[in-house]
């Protein structure tokens, strides 16, 4: 029994070890990256949220993507979707659109005059350089603050005098060579967040119609799990904001199996159960759906690799009918849709060892020199078949993922939910 107990402890600690090593953390920013205080303080205040577990600082912003930081930065939180789609490339199911409309609606980011938006086009540094002008109170930006730029000429005449205006405002980046502006570079999200963080500084200088109006009623709390980083949940006089890391639970809609799906194929979730804050305010009804989309799929393979599903969350429709942008990630098994690895070796060792100890007790019960040897038999044959069903659990293919309509997981959100009143 000891040498069984000392196996157990093993598997445990590995078990332990191995949820350890896959923390939630994001290690390309280290505390000496040029852009790491800038940085922490939008994915703090939810105006650029993580991609998964990383921030990816040097990945090239969209136009879309930059859109949706600057409305979390002059105070707007995700809209219900009921203005008119104007763009004929922009479509309902973007986990975007309702920001890409009120943009619309605002005049925040401008269209193109062939009736498109281009979400998903790049924007250089000049791009977004005017658009901080066109936002901010009016002023001409003096020429003259461009001169201590080497690459001053290399801005478009087009943007000229509205880098010159992010420039007095103090809302631009230089970075890596103090006298270069570098204006036609695609903007990247460590400079975007640079950009962002001092415009929030300089909220002042924005013009008043960009700003959010809605007025925050209370901070309330959910209370589904302590596991949650965040429970915060803000209610407005116009809808509910679930916070960014706040944690709630996703109910298989059907019946799901791993060997049955391909990427890109939706996979439905739903709020089984009216979800409330602590102070009395419901947030998510029952029957809320969340819809998912398959992103990779992996197989199960020998030496008991599981098959493994990621999804992406994308919208969340309420029994109203509305429908608002959800993203969210699993927490199960750090992110993965998979059964835990260790089960199948833990069963195959508890069975090796009861198998093991059975042929013990039977070798025992022949009789040497007259005597029967049970326990002796027993202490031999236990830890042999614990060892060899460790060893058929960890060699063999892995398992199938499945999940029966009810099954839930742990969602948390990555970006703030909003649910209009």
């Amino acid at each position: 029994m000891k040498k069984i107990l000392a196996m157990f402890a093993v598997f445990f600690m590995m078990l332990s070890l191995n949820n350890a090593a896959n923390a939630d953390v994001y290690s390309d920013v280290p505390a000496n990256y040029w852009a790491n205080t800038e940085i922490t303080a939008v994915v703090n205040d939810g105006i650029l949220p993580l991609k998964g577990k990383a921030f990816l600082p040097e990945q090239d912003v969209s136009r879309s993507d930059f859109n949706s930081a600057l409305l979390r930065t002059l105070g707007h939180r995700t809209p219900s979707l009921s203005e008119s789609n104007p763009f004929s490339d922009v479509v309902s199911s973007r986990a975007d659109y309702g920001d890409i409309l009120l943009s619309s609606k605002l005049g925040l980011i401008y269209g193109y005059n062939d009736g498109t938006f281009k979400p998903d086009r790049i924007m250089t540094k000049t791009e977004a350089a005017s658009v901080i002008s066109h936002i901010t109170k009016d002023f001409k930006g003096n020429l003259k603050s461009l001169s201590v730029f080497s690459d001053k000429d290399e801005i478009p005449a087009w943007g000229t005098r509205q880098y010159a205006k992010t420039i007095d405002l103090g809302v631009y980046v230089n970075y890596p060579n103090t006298d270069e502006l570098l204006p036609n570079k695609n903007l990247n999200r460590a400079e975007a967040a640079v950009l962002l963080y001092k415009l929030k500084q300089q909220i002042g200088a924005v013009k008043e119609q960009y700003k959010s109006n809605e007025t925050l009623l209370s901070t309330e709390h959910l209370d589904v799990t302590r596991k949650a980083e965040v429970d915060e949940v803000q209610v407005t006089n116009t809808r509910k904001i679930v916070l960014a890391k706040n944690i709630i639970k996703g109910y298989f809609y059907t019946y799901f199996t791993s060997q049955d799906v391909n990427v890109g194929d939706p996979v439905t979730f739903t709020a089984k159960h009216d979800i409330y804050t602590k102070e009395g305010t419901l947030v998510i009804p029952a029957t809320t759906t969340m819809k998912a989309r398959v992103t990779s799929v992996e197989a199960k393979k020998w030496w008991n690799k599981n098959d493994k599903v990621t999804v992406e969350f994308e919208s969340m429709t309420l029994p109203s009918g509305a429908c608002v942008p959800f993203s969210a990630e699993v927490i199960n098994n750090n992110g993965v849709l998979t059964e835990n690895r260790w089960a199948k070796p833990i069963v195959y060792t508890l069975g090796g060892a009861v198998l093991g100890g059975g042929i013990g007790v039977g070798a025992g019960s022949a009789k040497h020199h007259g005597h029967r040897h049970y326990g002796e038999g027993v202490a031999i044959g236990t830890p042999v078949g614990a060892g060899l069903g460790l060893l058929t659990g960890l060699t063999t293919p892995g398992r199938t993922y499945k999940a029966n309509d009810g099954d839930y997981v742990w969602l948390e959100l990555t970006q703030d939910l909003s649910i209009p009143n």
